[in-house]
């Protein structure tokens, strides 16, 4: 079954990271793909447009029939349609099942804080004259940090961020966290727990053999979070 599945990606994109992740850990590692480059634009091609309009990845083409263009859904795709192999993303119980659910659309909260840090810092998006505003960085940074919190409380009550088991919800966040952290995030320092939390998830076959390739031949652009 790997075999009918190929997927467009980009290495160091979290949302890409997110479905490479859920795709090892049911167990299908004999998936086909391709890695493209945004230097080149290549995630515009119409090799691409064929199956995702919007140009984007990851873009995950199933059975050659249809794709799915948003990690979220490609990774519970994932795990309903191979339900039965691999890891178990989702849980039985109810109170859990909704903190996953829970805490699975909240990652959204610190995606969306960590990139106003990285557009305004990195991109200087927003910046004049491509000068960024010391105290705007720090506004955006400490926003960031207070967002931090919620998830440092997560990673103080168990194993994982929703429970004592990997699920959906880890694949989500874990992928943004190694971005900050690349970027210059001294989790120990703000999150302790959370710090724990990342060490033992980067530990897993599934993490080592998504780490993107590029991050291995060079440093990341630290002190974007600081």
């Amino acid at each position: 079954m790997a075999s009918k599945i190929f997927l467009y990606w980009a290495s160091g994109s979290p949302p890409c990271w997110r479905v490479m992740l859920a795709l090892e850990e049911k167990g299908l590692a004999g998936y086909q793909n391709k890695l493209l480059q945004f230097s080149k634009n290549e995630h515009k091609s119409e090799e691409v447009l064929k199956w995702n309009p919007r140009g984007q990845v990851p873009t995950m083409v199933f059975d050659n029939s249809f794709a799915i263009n948003e990690s979220v859904a490609a990774c519970e795709f994932l795990e309903k349609q191979f339900a039965q192999q691999g890891t178990k993303l989702t849980p039985d119980a109810t109170a859990e099942l909704a903190k996953m659910l829970q805490r699975k659309c909240e990652v959204q909260n610190l995606d969306n804080k960590g990139r106003e840090v990285i557009v305004y810092k990195f991109f200087k998006i927003g910046a004049v004259d491509g000068k960024v505003d010391p105290e705007k960085a720090k506004t955006l940074f400490d926003a960031f940090l207070e967002e931090l919190k919620h998830w440092e409380k997560y990673a103080s009550e168990g194993e994982y961020i929703a429970g004592s088991t990997l699920t959906l919800a880890d694949l989500l966040l874990f992928p943004n966290l190694a971005i900050y952290q690349r970027m210059g995030l001294d989790l120990q320092k703000h999150a302790p727990n959370l710090f724990n939390y990342y060490n033992r998830v980067v530990k897993r076959p599934s993490v080592e053999k998504t780490w993107p390739p590029h991050w291995k031949e060079s440093p990341g652009p630290a002190g974007i979070f600081e």
